[in-house]
């Protein structure tokens, strides 16, 4: 690292959980966010400032006026533009010292492989189960670890799934999808944006946490924030012996 560098990374090499050593670790890993909606928009922020190396953002969406209560990554004067232009153009403001890719499309089964690989995390910035459970079943079959997170009204929630591990993943705790004519999301309910901020958060200092090795990851259990009460919890989930996604 230069002297520019150090100074702006300066906060986390201090951190002796991270340290010279994690930081560049974290400018050596890529990483895949899927979703650059609510959850995608706070997590970039976070993870370009972190310093991540490289960054693939995959998301097919434009910028509409009602994102803004949220998605705080844009800004009215990209009101129409492709989220994923957007949020480079964004973000790069941030920190130019990242490489940005992006695909402006949804992710799916058949260009997944392209889409993902080289990649050494992914996150799941979707609002949909149906998305969630393609992405699940995408990275245990790359042996990618993922960081899952999940909103509805005033509550939300974060976990972490890692495939080189016997443990849980989203189709173990999830393993019935709900009717795709009656799944409801942030469309059909509301939610309210501080708690998008702080599920986005949260996704974020879980991949720095599990890129440099610091601290404990939320494997086997999901954290969930109830802003409406201000209550956190955390609940142990188990794998499942017939899971046909990880057993």
């Amino acid at each position: 690292m230069d002297s520019s560098q150090l100074e702006r990374y300066a906060r986390h090499i201090l951190l002796k959980e991270i340290g010279g050593s994690g930081q560049s670790r974290l400018a050596n890993t890529q990483i895949t966010m899927i979703g650059a909606g609510g959850l995608g928009s706070v997590a970039l922020y976070y993870l370009v400032a972190a310093g991540v190396g490289k960054i693939q953002i995959v998301d097919s969406d434009i910028v509409s006026l009602s994102n803004l209560q949220r998605q705080i990554l844009f800004r009215n004067s990209d009101l129409g533009e492709k989220k994923v232009f957007a949020a480079k153009k964004n973000l790069l403001q941030l920190n130019p010292l990242v490489e940005i890719s992006v695909w402006d499309d949804l992710f799916s089964l058949e260009n997944s492989s392209r889409i993902i690989n080289r990649s050494d995390l992914i996150i799941d910035g979707t609002d949909n189960f149906k998305s969630k459970s393609l992405i699940c079943k995408v990275a245990y079959e790359h042996k990618i670890p993922l960081i899952y997170g999940g909103l509805s009204q005033w509550e939300g929630q974060v976990c972490l799934f890692d495939p080189t591990l016997p443990s849980a993943c989203f189709n173990c705790i999830y393993p019935n999808a709900p009717n795709q004519h009656v799944e409801e999301n942030c469309v059909d309910l509301g939610i309210i944006g501080p708690t998008v901020g702080v599920i986005g958060s949260l996704m974020a200092g879980e991949a720095i946490k599990f890129i440099t090795s610091a601290g404990k990851p939320f494997v086997d259990q999901i954290l969930t924030y109830d802003c409406l009460h201000g209550e956190f919890r955390r609940f142990q989930v188990e794998k499942r012996e017939d899971c046909p996604v990880c057993s």
